[in-house]
């Protein structure tokens, strides 16, 4: 009966069903968390997109966790999150008190032969996304770049935060696959620097800045003109930027449409959270569950509205289908990509 009481508990939760805490306690799975903390680890400094993320989920998750564990946020910042994937994949405990907030082109990287790459991405226990999301390029007002199209006849400088980081590999292929001139700036650790950096004008621009981030954090650069969205890197148009072109409108041949699809990968598996390969089934369950209703949560999204954060939950398994995908890509087309962004 206790087991019946169990499945039953994580067939609600994964289907977003609202348990109180006193029903956790009966099924009896709260065994191992109760008294215990569990850390998410996000792979980039304070304040930034993904920062901000973990930090309103972190406040509503130990609600749908059997046994009520503390939660608490922790940053590993370094190649583009590329530290964390590591120490995720060969480092933290396995056993379900942690979980890393990776960037979200970060787990393809293997498909690639990316540099630093020590992970095997479908041998993570994947927990969900919180966000499908739109990568942009922005450039600042004083710019001379004015549309995507400028940047093959000016060379602008562009942020680098990390070989796996969207800022340095969206850069780098569209220079390669493309044309445009964007000279990288490496040496900045997230998007909190590249803000500062454009502010004080030592940047023109920057690709690989989701949507969610800038109107989360930089939404008054967007009203104010501060900022200009001169390319969208997704499958479809955004409905907020309805007269920004995707990327792929650029392509000259089928091979470059191809390739800059692949670009977009990464956007639908929506700023993923992963525990460690091994992580007990149970208490993987119990956290996918736990993530999933948590952003189905009234307390917690409106937290997000409120903190502007744009909430499309993407589950465990869309994640592992989009890995299992990226897996049986061309090799042609896999070839040019890391060709790309070398």
């Amino acid at each position: 009966m206790k087991r019946v009481r169990r499945a039953l508990l994580v067939v609600a939760l994964s289907l977003g069903v609202t348990v109180a805490p006193g029903a956790l306690a009966q099924t009896g799975a709260g065994d191992f968390y109760k008294g215990r903390q569990i850390a998410i680890i996000v792979g980039f400094p304070p304040g930034g997109g993904y920062d901000v993320y973990a930090r309103v989920i972190a406040r509503h998750l130990a609600r749908y966790v059997p046994g009520a564990p503390t939660i608490v946020v922790q940053n590993m910042p370094g190649a583009g999150s590329m530290n964390l994937a590591n120490h995720m994949y060969a480092v933290a405990p396995k056993d379900g008190t942690v979980i890393g907030s990776v960037e979200s082109g970060v787990p393809l990287e293997a498909f690639y032969d990316g540099k630093g790459v020590r992970f095997d991405p479908q041998k993570f226990a994947w927990i969900g996304g919180v966000n499908e999301d739109t990568s942009t390029c922005q450039v600042w007002h004083t710019s001379p770049v004015k549309q995507f199209v400028d940047l093959r006849t000016h060379e602008a400088p562009f942020a680098g935060t990390g070989p796996a980081a969207p800022p340095e590999v969206e850069s780098k292929v569209a220079n390669e696959v493309l044309g445009t001139r964007i000279k990288l700036i490496l040496g900045y650790r997230g998007l909190g620097d590249v803000y500062a950096a454009l502010e004080k004008g030592e940047l023109e621009g920057s690709c690989g800045i989701t949507w969610s981030s800038v109107t989360a954090v930089r939404a008054d650069w967007i009203r104010e003109g501060k900022l200009r969205t001169i390319v969208q890197i997704a499958r479809q148009r955004h409905k907020d930027l309805p007269d920004v072109p995707l990327m792929t409108e650029f392509a000259r041949t089928e091979e470059e449409r191809q390739i800059l699809q692949l670009l977009s990968l990464p956007n639908l598996v929506g700023r993923p959270y992963m525990a460690p390969p091994e992580t007990p089934a149970e208490r993987v369950r119990l956290l996918r569950a736990a993530f999933s209703a948590t952003l189905r949560d009234a307390e917690f999204l409106a937290d997000a509205a409120q903190a502007k954060l744009p909430i499309d939950p993407v589950s465990a398994e869309r994640i592992e289908q989009v890995l299992a995908d990226a897996a049986k890509m061309p090799r042609d087309v896999i070839a040019r990509m890391a060709k790309a962004r070398q």
